[in-house]
C-alpha cells in the first residue's frame, strides 16, 4: 500500500510539475497577445489621430470661405438692429397682422437680433462634443425599413461593437450556459447526442428539398431552409432523448410580429410558444444572409440593432441575443449589454455532402446548449408570475437585507404592485445604450399586521438602468425634501442588485403623475388654453425653485422634454418628472466642476449651448428647453410646418453638430421662429406665451444668439431673473383666475436672487 501511495505522490508530483510548466507557457503566450493587442490599438489610435487632423484642417478651410459669406451677410443684417422697438409694440404689430389669431400670411421687419453673429463658433461642424451619458436620440423607427436605413443604424452604434470570447459572451446570459458550453460533448453521450443532430438535421433537409424542390446553394432561402432544419433535427433529438427544450424555433421571415417587422427567425418560450408574435416572448433573433455577405455586414447588424430594439421596447431586459449567419453559413453571436453589443464566431451550419468539421460541430453544440439550458427569461429585470409581469414583490427586486421603505410614512412595510397594464406607458426604451427606462401604471398593496391586504394609492413604477453614478431616487428625494412644487412624491427608491452592473439598474416607485403634456387630451379643447398657460406656469415654477434651493444646494433638471412634463387628474395639475440626470450643486460653491458629462439631455428640446458643447449649465438651459416643449407641442397640435424640416427638428434623427445648425436657423429672429411653425388656428394666449418666451431668452439687444452660444458664461444668467420669467405669465391673468401663476409670482416676489447662477459642467 505504501508503494502505491508513493507512486501516486510520485505521479501527483509530476502532474503538478507539467502544470506548472503549461500555466507558464499560458501567460507567455497570454502576454504576447496582449503586448500585440496593445501594439495594434497604439497604430489604430495614430491612424485616428492623422484622420482627424486631416478633418480639422479641412474643415479650418471650410470655415474661412464660409466666414466671408457671413460677414456679407451680417453686414445687412446689423443695419437691421436700429429699427428695434420694445417687445409690447412688437407684439402688438404681431396681433394687428392677426397672426396671433391665424397663420402668418404676411412679412413683418426683421426687429431681432440675428442668430448668425459676426464670429464663428470655436467648433468646426465636425468637432462637437459627443453625449457620452445618454444618448442624444432615441432610434427612430423607419416606415419601411431599407437597406439603407440598416447600414445607417449599425453605422450609427458600429463603436459599440466588441469582439470577445464566446464562453464570455455566453456568460453574460447565464453562468450555466457557459458551464454548459464549455463542458458540453465531454461525454460519449452527448458525443452521440450531437451524431444523432446531425443525421437527423440531413434527413431533414432531405425531406425538404423532395417537398419543396432544389434551393440554389448559397442563397438566403437556401441558409433559411437549412437553419430551420437544424433547429428541428436539434429539438427532436433531445425529445427523444427524453429532455424537453426550454425554447422553440419560428421562422418568422414571412411572418411579421405584432409590429410588422420580421426577423428571418426568433426562439421563443416552449410554453407560450402559441403567442409567437409577441416580441416580450422573444428569447433570441436570427437573422440570414447570402453567400455575398460577410461575417460583419453592415445590413445583417443593423437589423440585429433592430430587433434589440424591438425586444426591449416593452419588456425590460438586462441583455439580449441575436445571432447573425452569412457567407458559406458562418455564425456570429451578438449580445447586447446595457454599454456595448458584444459578439462571437460560433461555428458554420453543417454541411450537406462532407464529413463534420470542428466548426460545424461547435454550431450544433451551440444550438443545443441554448434549446436545452438557456432560460427563456433569463435576461428578464422583473420577474414574472402571470403574462408578461403584473405582480411584483419589490423584495424580489432589491433582495435583503435592503429594506422596502414607505417614505410617506417612515415605516417599514413590505409592499407589492399590480401592473395596470403589462405594456410600458412612456420612457427612454427605443434605445441601443446609454439610460433606458419603462414607466407602468400600477396600483400599490401594503400587507397589514392582522394579515390582510390593504390598497394604497395609484403610482408609477420607473425601472431604469444608467451609466452613471447618480441615482435618480437620491436627487428626486432631495427635492421632495427641498419642498420643490409638483414634483410626485417619491414611495420607494432603490438598486436592482445584478452582478453584471452591480448599481447599474434602478427602481422608483412614485405617486402618480398623469399623462405627457404632448399628448394630452387638453389640446383638443380650444378654450383650454389658459389652463395650458397655467400648467407651464407650474412647470417654471418646479424649475425655478429647484434651482434657488434651499440655502445649501440647489438642483438642475438637466433633461426637460416633452415626456418628461405632465398634467395629472381633472385639475390638470402640473407635475415634473425623470430627474435621473438632474445636478445637486452647492449653493455656496457655484462654480465646482463635477464628473457628470455635460452634454446630457433629450437632443430635440436640448438648448444651444447644450448642444454647442458649452460645459456650463444654468436654470436658463432648462427653462429654454421648456420653451422648446411648447414650442413643439404648437406645431403638433396646431401648426402645418413642413413636414421635413419638423422631422429633423424633433424626431432626434440628426447630430447635436446638424441640430445645432437647424435650430440657429430656426430661431435666427422673430420672423422665422413665426413661420417656421406655420400656426393654422393657434389660440391667442398661447401663440403670446411662445412670443414672450422667445423675447425673453433671445431677444436681447445687447447680445445675439451668437454671443450666447459661444461665451464661456450665459450672458443670459445676468438679466433673466426669476421675476423677468414669471412677468411671461402675468398677462393671462387678465383673462381668468390661474392659480399656478399667481404661485409662480408670489415665488419670484419672494425670491432674493438677482440673477441666475452657472455650473461648471467640466468632464473627466
Amino acid at each position: 500500500m505504501r508503494m502505491l501511495l508513493e507512486r501516486q505522490d510520485r505521479r501527483d508530483e509530476e502532474f503538478r510539475r507539467q502544470q506548472a510548466q503549461r500555466d507558464d507557457v499560458f501567460r507567455r503566450q497570454q502576454a504576447q497577445r496582449d503586448d500585440e493587442h496593445n501594439r495594434q490599438m497604439r497604430m489604430l489610435l495614430e491612424r485616428q489621430d492623422r484622420r482627424d487632423e486631416e478633418f480639422r484642417r479641412q474643415q479650418t478651410e471650410r470655415d474661412q470661405k464660409l466666414d466671408a459669406m457671413l460677414s456679407n451677410i451680417t453686414s445687412t443684417l446689423d443695419n437691421l438692429t436700429e429699427q428695434n422697438i420694445a417687445r409690447r409694440t412688437q407684439t402688438m404689430q404681431l396681433h394687428n397682422t392677426g397672426w396671433l389669431q391665424g397663420p402668418p400670411a404676411f412679412s413683418i421687419d426683421d426687429t431681432s437680433p440675428s442668430l448668425r453673429g459676426k464670429s464663428r463658433s470655436k467648433h468646426s461642424a465636425g468637432s462637437f462634443p459627443q453625449i457620452k451619458s445618454t444618448p442624444s436620440k432615441a432610434q427612430v423607427k423607419a416606415a419601411a425599413k431599407k437597406d439603407a436605413y440598416y447600414r445607417q443604424l449599425f453605422g450609427d452604434n458600429e463603436q459599440l461593437f466588441k469582439k470577445r470570447p464566446l464562453h464570455s459572451i455566453l456568460g453574460t446570459l447565464s453562468e450555466e450556459v457557459r458551464e454548459k458550453w464549455m463542458h458540453y460533448s465531454n461525454t460519449n453521450e452527448d458525443r452521440r447526442l450531437l451524431e444523432q443532430v446531425v443525421s437527423q438535421y440531413r434527413q431533414r433537409i432531405c425531406e425538404l428539398a423532395a417537398s419543396e424542390g432544389e434551393i440554389n446553394v448559397g442563397s438566403e432561402p437556401y441558409y433559411q431552409r437549412n437553419t430551420g432544419a437544424l433547429f428541428d433535427a436539434i429539438r427532436v433529438v433531445l425529445e427523444d432523448n427524453g429532455v424537453q427544450p426550454l425554447l422553440a424555433w419560428h421562422d418568422t421571415h414571412d411572418s411579421p410580429l405584432r409590429n410588422d417587422r420580421k426577423p428571418d427567425g426568433t426562439l421563443i418560450e416552449l410554453a407560450n410558444a402559441s403567442d409567437s408574435k409577441d416580441w416580450r416572448w422573444v428569447a433570441a433573433v436570427v437573422e440570414i444572409k447570402d453567400d455575398k455577405a460577410s461575417e460583419n455586414n453592415k445590413v445583417a447588424r443593423g437589423q440585429i440593432l433592430e430587433d434589440f430594439l424591438d425586444m426591449a421596447r416593452d419588456q425590460p431586459r438586462k441583455n439580449m441575443l441575436g445571432l447573425g449567419i452569412t457567407k458559406h453559413g458562418k455564425v456570429t453571436a451578438y449580445v447586447s449589454t446595457c454599454d456595448s453589443i458584444d459578439y462571437a464566431i460560433v461555428g458554420k451550419l453543417p454541411a450537406l455532402d462532407t464529413n463534420v468539421s470542428g466548426e460545424e460541430y461547435a454550431m450544433v453544440r451551440f444550438i443545443a446548449v441554448l434549446l436545452r439550458y438557456l432560460d427563456p427569461r433569463h435576461s428578464y429585470v422583473v420577474s414574472q408570475t402571470s403574462g408578461i409581469f403584473n405582480d411584483i414583490n419589490l423584495v424580489e427586486l432589491v433582495p435583503p437585507p435592503k429594506q422596502i421603505v414607505n417614505m410617506l410614512s417612515g415605516s417599514f412595510r413590505e409592499f407589492r404592485l399590480k401592473i395596470a397594464d403589462d405594456k410600458a406607458f412612456s420612457g427612454r426604451r427605443y434605445y441601443i445604450h446609454g439610460m433606458r427606462t419603462w414607466l407602468y401604471h400600477a396600483q400599490i398593496y401594503y400587507a397589514t399586521e392582522a394579515g390582510k391586504v390593504e390598497r394604497g394609492d395609484d403610482v408609477i413604477l420607473k425601472l431604469q438602468w444608467h451609466a452613471s453614478d447618480a441615482r435618480e431616487g437620491d436627487i428626486h428625494k432631495k427635492a421632495n425634501s427641498m419642498s420643490v412644487p409638483h414634483i410626485p412624491q417619491l414611495v420607494f427608491a432603490g438598486d436592482i442588485e445584478m452582478e453584471e452592473h452591480p448599481g447599474g439598474w434602478e427602481v422608483l416607485v412614485m405617486h402618480n403623475a398623469g399623462a405627457s403634456i404632448k399628448d394630452h387630451a387638453i389640446w383638443s379643447n380650444f378654450h383650454n388654453a389658459c389652463v395650458i398657460v397655467d400648467a407651464f406656469a407650474g412647470f417654471s415654477h418646479t424649475l425655478l425653485a429647484a434651482s434657488a434651493g434651499d440655502g445649501s444646494d440647489f438642483i438642475l433638471h438637466r433633461d426637460v422634454s416633452a415626456s418628461n412634463l405632465l398634467m395629472h387628474g381633472k385639475d390638470h395639475e402640473p407635475r415634473v418628472i425623470d430627474w435621473g440626470y438632474g445636478l445637486v450643486a452647492s449653493a455656496q460653491n457655484l462654480n465646482r466642476t463635477t464628473g457628470l458629462p455635460a452634454i446630457v439631455g433629450t437632443a430635440p428640446y436640448m438648448s444651444l449651448r447644450v448642444l454647442y458643447g458649452q460645459f456650463k449649465r444654468s436654470v436658463v438651459d432648462d427653462l429654454e428647453s421648456l420653451f422648446l416643449v411648447l414650442s413643439y407641442c404648437l406645431c403638433k397640435h396646431y401648426g402645418k410646418p413642413d413636414k421635413d424640416w419638423y422631422r429633423r427638428m424633433w424626431s432626434g434623427t440628426l447630430s447635436t453638430s446638424n441640430l445645432l445648425m437647424e435650430r440657429k436657423d430656426w430661431l435666427e429672429s422673430l420672423a422665422t421662429y413665426i413661420a417656421k411653425m406655420n400656426l393654422n388656428s393657434c389660440p391667442r394666449e398661447l401663440s403670446e406665451l411662445a412670443v414672450d418666451m422667445y423675447m425673453a431668452l433671445f431677444g436681447s439687444k445687447e447680445y445675439s444668439a451668437s454671443d450666447i452660444i459661444n461665451s464661456e458664461a450665459d450672458p443670459r444668467c445676468s438679466y433673466l431673473t426669476n421675476a423677468v420669467w414669471a412677468e411671461i405669465f402675468s398677462k393671462s391673468l387678465e383673462i381668468m383666475e390661474l392659480p399656478h401663476v399667481k404661485k409662480l409670482l408670489r415665488f419670484a416676489k419672494d425670491s432674493e436672487r438677482d440673477s441666475f447662477a452657472e455650473v461648471d459642467m467640466d468632464e473627466d
